[in-house]
């Protein structure tokens, strides 16, 4: 082999021959290159050093020559020049430091003269410390050296190194406290560790840890630091560190590790963070993580924490946990301020929309030929015929678009006709839409809808009652109008009224876990002479209303339900929400959901697996968790003939979607699998994935490369695949008013205007795109996509699963499940109050969102900007600061 300086001038040789036209020039370097090789020497290079770089390398050389005297006194002043020359040149890493470069062939040397030492020397303390440093260029890879020295070493601060040293002792020090835990040898890996170095213990780890972190603390290097003690298992730690100056940066990565490591760990960093809050009295903060974690003590010690510092500041958290449907976490009667009883029932929602409305000018009611806009859709001459299906959609849209507005141009205008314009399970749709119309305003609303009550049409009745939850429908009233006018209907003779009634409740309590509402409807699951429809609907509504609470009696009455029903019950289009809404109570509960999932593998036929996977994907929704999305891919690729034995694939993309609509990179591949399960997948799977684009992609159409494939897959051979893509490109844009699906749907309205099925689905994505007028959203995700509402997914869910089999739902009488949505509705709107909870006008400052995690100082959260005053409106990826 040759030597180091032989090869470094066999490299200039080569470039010489390459770049010089002088044949004899390059032959002498060639003859300069064998020479080098005969002698080990390398005059060409040491001609090539500057002045001060040949007396640095004389001088290191006439150390590392003291270094081993006979004297101490001569050994310890040449380790003190050593040091100095290697601190002064360490403070850089832009390249390798002059005196670790010039000290490389001499590193040998120096091992081989520590290992004859004794260990009791100052000598060795001191030369273990230099080596420690010199191990971070020349030590074997993997064998810790720099580390082991370190330990044997005179324990000086490790600071005094630089930060490069100490960036690469704690990559160490977690391999060796991994070697450790799983009983390794401390010299393992390497055959140039000290061997007089004593075996490693967690102790001698920790110590250099709590040395390590707070250097990188003090030098804006916190993720840093929050690595090193994820690695050795220690994140509790980091809490001793953190200050009004560097806890955000600390908060915001810790929030987002907990993404990438497995459960309980998630937990446990999140608490950690919390506590850093609470620490610096970030009460909003704080309350955000523990929404986040679902912990009910955990909200209400930060609800009380916040009673500290200013009534101001727990009515902000009053409104936070409004947002997030968390009406029954903070007890009311807990609380003795009227204001924030109110604030935190929701109350006062519907003022804030409307003030917005009259803020952007859009009052005004919109009919369905305003969203339509059919002199724009080139069709045959006497294609607009007036047809109980085409009311029917135009009832949809009206409801949808003039959503909380308080009035519409087809039912609450005096003397209106519209009702009787729908047939039968129409009129009770129509019914139900003056419900959505009239959203949040409780108390002047239930006068309007309450003589539909009164109705002799069975129909009307129970649309009147269905409008009575989607009244009150995320708003929380100490009256309790939906129990005292829907209860007494639970049990009524007539099935439609106790759809009406169960679903009624289902919507106007989701999320509240009210007991005495599950005492009414539990009893439901129970009636053997009830239909199939009606026991679902029970269960939907149950999970709607317990939705992430893991209920015992709940899932053992809809188990026992289960196990009781006949094959033919359970094959029937209405049996999916039954198992959606055992589904929807262990909704981000992830493991808890183990005990529910081995009862239903015990049930018979298709239902048992399409549960299974329903509820295992409910269970891990929003998480992201990678071994969940590849155990799903692997059910969606087996080819399956029967399309009653593939309809759990189906859940299997929607569970997909679930999974991954949390992160963002996960969204992004789950969208390379959609395309492959496109091409290969079975019919079920084909039209389960328009839905699960559309389930990622809530009200979010940005994604140009989606749009795309939905407005393809409109067009395809199989109506059903052509009918979820229309349903999702709908859901996609929902109340954005986005203009290019806008003109995408026009031309399949004139498309698909013979087929009456399709432009009924093409009308009903109209009404969601216009959702609200475009001041609604449906995205479950708010708070900077931190939270997921649990609410709004479920009511996305019923929709999803409805969608799965369209023509047995939502195309045959069940379309009133279209009004679940109301869950998912929220306004997408940032509004600013006083104290007295009167509107302030702001300057804000509106941009696309900056990811800056891990990133040192303050860096700019948003970019893009425009500067507006509140009200605004926030888009899909918006964000929002003050500019003032």
């Amino acid at each position: 082999m040759p030597s180091e300086p032989a090869k470094k001038v066999e490299d200039k040789s080569a470039v010489a021959n390459k770049d010089s036209k002088d044949n004899k020039d390059a032959a002498n370097n060639n003859k300069d290159a064998t020479a080098a090789k005969k002698g080990g020497k390398k005059k060409d290079d040491v001609d090539e050093l500057s002045p001060e770089d040949l007396k640095l390398k004389g001088d290191l050389e006439l150390m590392v020559q003291r270094v081993q005297d006979p004297s101490q006194e001569i050994q310890l002043a040449a380790l003190d020049s050593l040091s100095n020359e290697i601190r002064s040149s360490t403070s850089s890493m832009t390249s390798v430091p002059k005196p670790l470069k010039f000290l490389r062939p001499h590193y040998t040397t120096l091992t081989d003269y520590y290992a004859t030492l004794p260990s009791s020397s100052q000598v060795k303390k001191r030369l273990s410390d230099i080596l420690s440093v010199l191990a971070l260029t020349m030590g074997k890879e993997g064998a810790r050296e720099s580390l082991h020295y370190r330990l044997a070493g005179s324990k000086e601060p490790v600071g005094v190194w630089g930060h490069e040293y100490v960036r690469n002792l704690a990559g160490e020090v977690s391999g060796e406290y991994d070697a450790v835990q799983e009983g390794a040898t401390a010299t393992e890996g390497g055959d140039k560790a000290p061997s007089s170095a004593p075996k490693v213990t967690l102790d001698d780890l920790n110590a250099i840890v709590n040395e390590i972190v707070p250097f990188c603390v003090e030098h804006n290097a916190e993720y840093e630091a929050v690595d090193l003690l994820l690695e050795v298992e220690r994140p509790e730690a980091i809490k001793q560190y953190i200050d009004e100056n560097n806890y955000q940066r600390v908060c915001l990565y810790l929030i987002y590790c907990s993404y990438y490591v497995p459960e309980p760990t998630d937990s446990i960093i999140l608490k950690i963070c919390c506590e850093l809050y609470l620490k610096v009295k970030q009460y909003p903060d704080a309350l955000r993580v523990a929404i986040k974690l679902a912990d009910a003590a955990l909200i209400n010690e930060v609800f009380a924490a916040s009673a500290t510092e200013s009534d101001i500041a727990q009515r902000q958290l009053a409104f936070m946990l409004a947002r997030q449907r968390m009406f029954h976490v903070v007890k009311p009667d807990t609380i003795e301020d009227e204001t924030l009883k109110g604030v935190l029932a929701n109350t006062q929602v519907s003022e804030y929309f409307l003030s917005l409305a009259r803020d952007l000018d859009i009052v005004e009611a919109k009919t369905p030929e305003d969203i339509y806009k059919s002199h724009l859709e080139q069709r045959a001459v006497g294609a607009g015929v007036d047809s109980a299906r085409g009311n029917l959609a135009s009832t949809f849209v009206n409801a949808f678009v003039n959503a909380g507005f308080g009035q519409d141009k087809l039912m609450t205008e005096e003397g209106s006709k519209w009702l009787y314009k729908n047939k039968e399970h129409g009129m009770m749709s129509a019914a139900a839409s003056l419900g959505m119309v009239l959203q949040w305003d409780v108390e002047s609303a239930l006068s309007q809808i309450d003589k539909f009550l009164y109705s002799q049409e069975d129909w009307v009745k129970s649309g009147a009652l269905l409008g009575v939850g989607i009244i009150t429908c995320g708003v929380q009233s100490e009256v309790d109008p939906a129990i005292a006018l829907l209860a007494e209907y639970i049990d009524n003779t007539n099935g439609n009224m106790r759809i009406g009634a169960i679903l009624g409740l289902g919507l106007a309590y989701s999320g509240t876990c009210r007991e005495d509402v599950r005492d009414m409807i539990l009893p439901v699951l129970e009636d053997s002479s009830a239909s199939m429809e009606v026991m679902s609907i029970a269960g939907l509504a149950l999970g709607l209303i317990f939705v992430g609470s893991s209920d015992g009696d709940i899932t053992q009455g809809i188990m026992t339900c289960l196990m009781e029903r006949t094959e033919t019950d359970l094959a029937s289009a209405h049996a999916r929400f039954l198992v959606l809404g055992l589904s929807l109570l262990y909704l981000g509960k992830q493991g808890h959901a183990e005990a529910a999932l081995e009862g239903l593998k015990t049930l018979q036929g298709p239902i048992a697996q399409y549960g299974a996977l329903t509820l295992d994907s409910c269970a891990y929704a929003g998480t992201g968790n990678v071994l969940k999305i590849q155990q799903l891919l692997s059910i969606c690729a087996d080819h399956l003939e029967e399309d009653a034995a593939s309809a759990h694939q189906g859940a299997a993309v929607l569970g997909i979607a679930l999974i991954a609509m949390g992160e963002e990179l996960g969204s992004e591949m789950c969208l390379r699998s959609f395309d492959h399960l496109l091409q290969y997948g079975e019919p079920a799977i084909r039209r389960a994935v328009p839905l699960a684009l559309a389930l990622i992609n809530v009200s979010n159409p940005t994604r140009v490369a989606v749009i795309d494939t939905l407005s393809k897959l409109s067009h395809d051979h199989d109506h059903e695949v052509a009918m979820s893509a229309i349903m999702g490109l709908g859901l996609v844009g929902a109340g954005t008013n986005n203009a290019r699906i806008a003109g995408l749907l026009r031309a399949l309205a004139t498309y698909y205007y013979k087929e009456a099925n399709h432009l009924f689905t093409v009308r009903l994505a109209q009404g969601l795109l216009h959702l609200g007028k475009g001041t609604l959203t449906l995205n479950p995700f708010h708070s900077d996509r931190l939270l997921m509402s649990h609410v709004c997914v479920g009511g996305l869910l019923t929709i999803l699963h409805s969608c799965m089999d369209i023509k047995n739902t939502i195309l045959s009488k069940s379309h009133y499940l279209l009004y679940t949505l109301a869950c998912s509705m929220s306004p997408r709107i940032l509004l600013t109050l006083d104290e007295d909870l009167k509107e302030l006008k702001v300057p804000v400052r509106v941009g696309q969102a900056v990811d800056v995690v891990g990133q040192a100082g303050k860096p700019k959260t948003i970019t893009g900007f425009q500067t507006h005053t509140t009200p605004v409106l926030l888009g899909h990826g918006d964000r929002a600061e003050l500019a003032t």
